[in-house]
């Protein structure tokens, strides 16, 4: 049984394929490209720090993205709220926010730690998924096991509404890997977006949405 004091050895790799989609959902009003890497990790103990955030400057910057939908939605709209009881979606949690489609254009080399990956590491998805409170000990974790699985271009992590889906976090030491942007709509204000948001909280989640669609 994982003790989620990790024990310092390299991470499994995996190939993330060029060509392969990636989703990323975000702020509306952000004044960055989707595609864009924060060279500026908060420091340790922030409040609006992110899970991995990078805590040594050998790593470059990062950018937070999921390989499937399913995975964005958890991120990009779950993560941080409290599930209600009614199981209903307001409209908050859509508004006012952007669904970005990418793609990555060259092979990259991610480190796995999501389930027995996870486990080869002494970690497991209790501290994996933890509260914003916890994310301090997931950054310095996540930066040990870059630092010591230097092939590794990326982090593969469990969601945190839903462990077997993984999110990504890339980072751009040596190289910034090659993203580009197909795409990037306003949720709320595209009805093909607002339906693929909906019925993925429904059908995956169990979660129906309250608000008023486009």
């Amino acid at each position: 049984m994982a003790t989620n004091v990790y024990n310092g050895t390299a991470a499994d790799l995996e190939t993330l394929r060029a060509g392969s989609r990636l989703y990323r959902i975000r702020r509306a009003a952000a004044s960055y490209a989707a595609n864009s890497f924060n060279p500026d990790p908060k420091p340790l103990h922030d409040p609006l720090q992110g899970r991995f955030e990078p805590t040594d400057s050998a790593l470059g910057g990062y950018l937070y993205v999921a390989p499937t939908i399913v995975g964005a939605v958890a991120e990009g709209i779950l993560r941080n709220n409290a599930i209600p009881s009614t199981r209903l979606v307001p409209r908050l949690w859509l508004s006012d926010k952007t669904l970005a489609v990418l793609t990555l254009t060259e092979h990259i080399s991610a480190a796995a730690v999501y389930g027995v990956y996870a486990a080869k590491l002494n970690l497991d998805a209790s501290f994996l998924c933890c509260a914003s409170s916890e994310y301090s000990k997931t950054r310095t974790t996540g930066t040990a096991i870059l630092l010591n699985t230097p092939a590794a271009r990326a982090l593969a992590y469990p969601c945190r509404n839903c462990e077997s889906e993984t999110a990504l976090m890339f980072v751009s030491r040596d190289a910034t890997p090659s993203i580009s942007v197909q795409s990037e709509v306003d949720i709320l204000n595209d009805a093909a977006a607002a339906k693929l948001i909906v019925d993925t909280l429904d059908q995956r989640f169990g979660l129906k949405y309250a608000g008023k669609m486009p």
